[in-house]
């Protein structure tokens, strides 16, 4: 039997490669002998730069810039030759023809996972490292940037990346703001872009679809799990809608810009990037997919592993997990999804839409949830050992 694992992370414990490696260990101790391969997932967050860099033989090149909270740390991004990847994938994503891409990965350098509890506050965190990476991949001479953006700590609308690609923020002494963050956007009296560097097209791959404004935009939807308390949600919002009218003003964009999908992901990064630069928004799954063949291996597996952390309403909405099933289902494909917890609406409702699909919880109810993120890899593991066993 050949079996595809497709795996997402199980967040704050397991790698989408570790849980692929697990599933791998599991089915190698089966009586039967089974062929599997591993394609990894991501949404453009942890993992992205190197899954796809890996996957096209590409190199790393390594960099210091400064994390969300502007501590200095090495972290490299992913080049790829145009000419590993398929036709189809480089017209897919608007990618020119020649030369090579730069990989870059934001969480790698302003990611939610790489800060505790006690230190997640989107009034002080900011992609000014995120800027760094962008401008060390321009500095190579790439002829595109494809960058991921999830898992991001910051809510700043990209004003931090301006700022290390040569957008000066000025306050009232004329004094430039080195570390613009939304707690420093009360005190910034002039904003010149005259010595912005120039970028290559930017790719910007995500499945967030969300505006930068309202209740379905970046600070509502996303700021409590930065850090952001409730209290100060309006006052942040309010502050968004200030400064993204500057912007617009200095780029000439219309207001309505702002609406477009995807302007409110990741802290709003992709607005402040699309005011200034040529950037298009990628749907996140379908670009990895194309980039890993994932359609293929699907049409020629017997059976496909897949599943995440948690699995609940916002995984139908886009994430990989629901998108392999749904692929799968086009192929009449057995599918086993496996996460950590499993919301019993979401359950219900791909259950009654797709056949050929079983569900199942590798966590463990009687512990806490530090107790199942320790575990996590032993309890995946003896959840799908078992349940390979039984379906031998």
């Amino acid at each position: 039997m050949r079996i595809l694992a497709a795996f997402d992370k199980c967040k704050d414990s397991l790698s989408a490669r570790e849980i692929c490696a697990l599933a791998q260990k599991v089915v190698s101790k089966q009586p039967v002998t089974h062929e599997i391969e591993c394609a990894p997932l991501t949404d453009g967050g942890e993992g992205f730069a190197q899954l796809l860099t890996e996957r096209k033989s590409g190199t790393y090149h390594s960099i210091l810039a400064s994390d969300s909270i502007g501590e200095e740390k090495e972290v490299r991004f992913g080049i790829v030759p145009f000419d590993e990847l398929e036709p189809n994938l480089r017209e897919f994503a608007d990618l020119p023809d020649h030369g090579s891409y730069a990989v870059i990965e934001m969480s790698s350098i302003s990611g939610l996972s790489d800060l505790p509890l006690e230190k997640r506050n989107p009034w002080l965190t900011s992609t000014v490292g995120v800027g760094q990476l962008l401008a060390g991949a321009a500095s190579l001479k790439v002829s595109a940037i494809i960058l991921g953006i999830g898992g991001s700590a910051t809510n700043d609308m990209g004003l931090g990346a301006l700022s290390s690609l040569g957008m000066r923020f000025l306050d009232k002494e004329k004094q430039p703001i080195s570390f613009p963050n939304p707690e420093s956007w009360g005190r910034i009296l002039a904003i010149s872009p005259d010595k912005l560097v120039s970028l290559p097209p930017i790719r910007i791959a995500c499945d967030v679809t969300n505006q930068l404004l309202g209740e379905g935009g970046a600070t509502f939807q996303f700021g409590l799990q930065k850090g952001l308390s409730i209290s100060r949600r309006d006052e942040m919002e309010n502050n968004m809608e200030i400064m993204s009218e500057r912007l617009a003003q200095i780029f000439q964009k219309p207001l309505d810009f702002r609406e477009e999908e995807g302007t409110g992901a990741a802290g709003g990064i992709g607005y402040g990037l699309s005011v200034a630069y040529d950037t298009k928004f990628v749907p996140g799954f379908s670009f990895v997919a194309k980039w890993f063949g994932l359609e293929k291996s699907i049409q020629q597996a017997d059976l496909i592993l897949t599943g995440e952390g948690r699995f609940d309403q916002t995984s139908l909405m886009g994430k990989g997990p629901y998108e392999i099933i749904r692929m799968a289902s086009k192929y009449n494909k057995n599918v086993i999804l496996l996460a950590g917890s499993v919301d019993d609406d979401a359950k219900k409702k791909c259950m009654n839409e797709f056949s050929n699909l079983k569900i199942e919880t590798f966590g463990n109810d009687q512990f806490t949830l530090e107790e199942n993120l320790l575990n996590a890899s032993d309890l995946f593991q003896q959840k799908l050992y078992d349940h390979l066993s039984i379906n031998q």
